[in-house]
């Protein structure tokens, strides 16, 4: 407390109102400390009171009425308003009302603040409160609830969740970003009081004109609103829900003294005139990423509060030398400004406070122009407005893309550890590799001199920390992404010709670089700068094994976007990626117990006289196998294998997709043409290529099975009653008595993306492996078709 304030709150202590008041309030208190003091020393009368009486919710309503029905009666209430509310309000029959209502606020504010509640146990009070409102309205609510009841119950638990999710979001804010907070906790910032304004933000938000029929009725709301003293019961409500919940914060009588003394001067805060004020933005401000308003938002605080206040609005224009007063040019709603709690205007009083958010993600750096303006309940009173100006310095710096990948939204590339993933199905992890090109925007100005000056992309080894977070260190990120080129500058030589429109990164390649050209305009030679483009390649730039996770130029990354400005500020954005340059192998080995160079007859495979209505089984056998990115970890995506295929071509004929099953009659996955399980093993690795670079252990190469084939596809008379996927195509399978060549050919790929698109990175085709099939199944004399 400074020395200024304390011959005041002496003066207030010895005020004759307020001793009457605390007197009555320790009144209230007495006889429950008394029955306590008695239970403490009587041990053996307290263990059977405890046994007859369980514990019960209602409890702790039945001592919130003790007190407080004791303690606000008509001459306390008279007696703790300031003299501006007494003569608004005029006698007793014209108010008792409010009393009523405000009585049933500050128990509200008790109950909820006497221990840590979730927003499941915040609801059972609001309900505990509606009831308390309703009954000394004269309106009870019925059981069952009525049809109405129920929907403005719902009313009211929906204003709640809006008023505390922002509550939430900022909590959650803290936890991701908790970097700041120990410097805070050791220069005093954070103490006790910590949160304290952040729970009477909430009951603000939520008692907001909107929810007052839900929470009064619609009958009570329609007679009482009419009233010229109906917003100081709302603002007398706010500052009693602040008075019981200091209460059950108490830790002593010293702290209940003190939590009157802040409830008289909330009333009389009540009462003071309509006003705006405006204190941030000003000078050069740079926008922020804001996970809760969505896009990039410059933040407005100030005051905007008084008697007879409604709502207020907020508004943005360039700076163009208007008045203040001047309507002219003003953007306002949801496209532009952001209240707090997601409301269309604001709806409660804010003193020295957010008033809202400006939405700057489409707005282009310069100089603008903020205006609050604050409207009363009545219509005769004028509006009061404030204005205030400042240069917005755009911060946009993200990475958005990665091969064509998008960064997975939400979260959205604010979030460090968002990754990259198939928007298509959404949400599925991809990893990276070949050929990449990085896509975002790398853009900060302008004001105050500062413009940006250099663009650098580089990557680092594993998933690290993102801006802001502890750990988070530049300088672990050791290798370039624009080699051989270097970072993008904007600086001499040149430095004007390189500033060009044309030349800003926004929504585009971040791998790129400038080249100079020559354009004719008007019949001259110009020189100008472009960028362009190029890809990673990651395939052999990244390094080849730098570690014990990141084999054969593959494993866990984290890109770091930093652009630099004018001043040698840095602005940074991070991108975690799985980069996947190992390669996929693939092997047809043949068909079981057929020789190679030899012919094959049906007859050798398939029993005498075997009826079209069973299969004739045969396996494929070959190798399927993708290294993993990290031999260590075995889930997805460093199990990144996709599926292989089999495909078999009669000579001078069609070809016949070759159906993925273990069994016959056939049991097939989601695609029955596709195989997603790895087959064999290649027996070798990449690793066997990069002097020393420790391959995992691994088995000798073998084949393995993969699919079984139904040889009746070769057979003309049984193909035709084989049906959908089994069946060839027409003119594949051989007339009895007939021979010819077929090849068979196994493709494989996996998951990785490139910039040729998904999969396009790693997939095989293995060289046609060619057998003669004689269809001899009838022991007729074959003959060769050439």
């Amino acid at each position: 407390m400074s020395e200024e304030t304390k011959p005041t709150e002496e003066a207030e202590i010895h005020d004759p109102d307020f001793q009457f008041v605390l007197k009555e309030l320790l009144s209230a208190y007495q006889p429950i400390l008394e029955e306590e003091l008695e239970r403490a020393k009587a041990p053996e009368r307290l263990k059977k009171e405890a046994q007859a009486k369980p514990p019960s919710c209602e409890d702790e309503l039945e001592l919130a009425n003790r007190i407080f029905d004791k303690f606000l009666t008509e001459e306390v209430a008279v007696r703790l308003l300031p003299a501006e509310g007494r003569q608004m309000l005029g006698p007793i029959e014209r108010w008792r009302w409010c009393l009523w209502h405000v009585r049933c606020c500050v128990i509200f504010g008790w109950l909820v603040c006497r221990g840590p509640r979730t927003f499941r146990a915040f609801v059972y009070y609001l309900y505990r409160y509606w009831i308390c409102i309703r009954r000394a309205l004269g309106t009870p609510v019925s059981s069952p609830l009525t049809a109405e009841e129920q929907q403005d119950f719902q009313t009211l638990v929906q204003a709640l969740a809006g008023a505390y999710k922002p509550y939430l979001t900022d909590q959650l804010a803290t936890v991701e970003f908790p970097a700041g907070i120990p410097d805070e906790v050791l220069t005093g910032k954070i103490d006790c009081l910590e949160g304290e304004e952040e729970w009477a933000a909430v009951f603000e938000r939520f008692l907001t004109v909107d929810t007052a029929p839900a929470l009064l009725g619609k009958a009570a709301f329609e007679a009482h609103s009419k009233e010229p003293f109906f917003w100081f019961c709302r603002c007398w409500c706010l500052c009693a829900i602040r008075f019981g919940c200091c209460l059950a914060h108490a830790r002593g009588f010293i702290h209940v003294l003190r939590c009157l003394l802040s409830y008289r001067r909330c009333l009389r805060e009540c009462f003071q005139p309509l006003r705006c004020e405006i204190t941030r933005p000003t000078g050069c401000t740079e926008e922020e990423p804001n996970p809760t308003v969505g896009g990039l938002t410059v933040a407005v605080v100030g005051t905007a509060a008084g008697a007879f206040f409604n709502h207020y609005t907020l508004e943005v224009r360039k700076v163009e030398g208007q008045d203040c007063q001047d309507d002219a040019g003003w953007q306002t709603g949801p496209a532009i400004v952001a209240y707090p709690g997601g409301a269309p205007m604001g709806s409660a009083p804010v003193i020295n406070g957010i008033l809202g958010w400006i939405k700057t993600t489409v707005l282009g750096p310069g100089s603008y122009e903020v205006r609050v303006c604050v409207y009363p309940t009545q219509g005769s009173r004028a509006r009061q407005c404030c204005c205030i100006e400042f240069n917005l310095f755009k911060k946009m710096v993200w990475i958005e893309r990665v091969a064509g990948a998008p960064v997975l939204t939400p979260p959205g590339p604010f979030v460090f550890d968002a990754p990259v993933a198939n928007a298509s199905p959404g949400g599925v992890v991809v990893p990276v590799g070949c050929c990449v090109t990085v896509r975002g925007t790398a853009f900060v100005g302008d004001c105050n001199k500062r413009k940006i000056k250099c663009v650098d992309l580089r990557y680092g080894l594993g998933f690290l920390p993102g801006p802001g977070m502890p750990g988070f260190n530049p300088a672990d990120y050791f290798g370039s992404l624009l080699a051989p080129f270097g970072p993008i500058c904007y600086e001499p030589p040149d430095e004007g010709l390189k500033r060009a429109p044309w030349n800003e990164i926004i929504s585009r390649a971040l791998t790129t670089h400038f080249v100079q050209t020559t354009i004719e305009l008007f019949g001259q030679t110009i020189t100008v700068y472009k960028l362009q483009d190029f890809c990673f390649d990651s395939a052999n730039q990244l390094p080849p094994c730098p570690d014990a996770t990141h084999h054969c130029r593959s494993g866990k990354y984290t890109l770091l976007l930093d652009v630099t400005d004018t001043l040698g500020n840095h602005y940074y954005d991070t991108q975690h990626v799985w980069f996947d340059n190992k390669p996929i192998h693939a092997e047809f080995s043949g068909l079981e117990g057929l020789k190679s160079c030899e012919d094959m007859g049906l007859k050798k495979f398939v029993p005498p006289g075997a009826p079209c209505a069973g299969p004739w089984p045969m396996n494929l056998l070959g190798i399927a196998y993708d290294e993993y990115i990290d031999n260590a970890d075995l889930t997805y995506p460093s199990d990144n294998f996709d599926y292989y295929s089999l495909w078999i071509t009669r000579q001078g004929g069609p070809t016949y997709a070759v159906p993925i099953t273990p069994v016959l009659p056939p049991i097939f996955g989601p695609d029955p043409l596709k195989g997603t399980t790895r087959v064999g093993d290649p027996g070798t690795r990449c690793e066997l290529s990069i002097p020393g670079c420790p391959p995992p252990a691994f088995p000798a190469r073998f084949p393995g099975v993969l699919t079984k084939l139904d040889l009746r596809i070769f057979d003309a008379v049984c193909a035709a009653v084989l049906p959908p996927p089994l069946a060839p195509p027409p003119g594949f399978a051989l007339e009895r008595g007939k021979c010819c060549g077929y090849a068979f050919q196994l493709y494989a790929q996996d998951k990785t993306w490139s910039d040729a698109g998904p999969g396009w990175c790693h997939r095989i085709w293995t060289p046609p492996w060619a057998v003669c099939i004689c269809n001899d199944v009838d022991e007729r004399p074959t003959e060769i078709v050439r």
